[in-house]
């Protein structure tokens, strides 16, 4: 079974937000910069920049079905405008919507990785913010490519079917999530990237 855990990393070409958005990210107005995917089938994790989106448009296409943290709504919303099929009819498993489901609201992935890893996103809003606009290439890649391995870690536990951990006011709680009859077939995956 072969599979592509991602998150991409975008920007924005005349740096104004459409006034459109009622409170929402306005994805049209949005370019990639980077892409970071873990590819399973090579047991490899790539990164693409905005000029080999395409190439890994193609490579979304050879996949038994996509992970991402948020990719149904946000990624694949700023990934389409570089492809001619439509995206959301790939198979996509979004841990994001999967965890919603089950615990009934939103979750940042910063949570669950500290909550479940012990380890947390690499930068700040604050700063990854500046990367594109000040060409950190290697720091925008890194700070993506950490994303894509915090997502796959979190996968590979719900392939696993372990609880998924997450903190709340209250206290920890945690969740089982769903898999889709694709995933559940994966067998004998190494789930220490830690």
């Amino acid at each position: 079974m072969k599979y592509i855990t991602f998150d991409i990393e975008t920007y924005i070409p005349n740096g104004i937000l459409s006034s459109s958005t009622n409170g929402r990210l306005d994805t049209k107005s949005m370019n990639v910069s980077v892409t970071g995917a873990y590819v399973s089938w090579w047991d490899k994790y790539l990164f693409f920049w905005e000029e080999d989106t395409e190439d890994f448009i193609k490579l979304l296409r050879e996949a038994d079905y996509i992970v991402g943290y948020n990719h149904i709504n946000f990624d694949l919303a700023v990934l389409q405008k570089y492809a001619n099929f439509d995206l959301r009819k790939l198979n996509n498993y979004d841990l994001l919507v999967e965890f919603q489901k089950k615990a009934g609201h939103r979750v940042k992935l910063d949570n669950l990785a500290k909550t479940n890893l012990g380890a947390s996103k690499t930068d700040s809003f604050e700063q990854f913010k500046t990367y594109h606009i000040d060409g950190k290439w290697f720091e925008l890649a890194d700070y993506c490519m950490h994303d894509v391995k915090l997502t796959e870690e979190l996968h590979r536990m719900a392939l696993k079917q372990q609880p998924i951990k997450y903190s709340e006011m209250l206290g920890i709680k945690e969740v089982s999530l769903d898999l889709p009859d694709l995933a559940k077939k994966i067998e004998g995956l190494d789930v220490s990237l830690f």
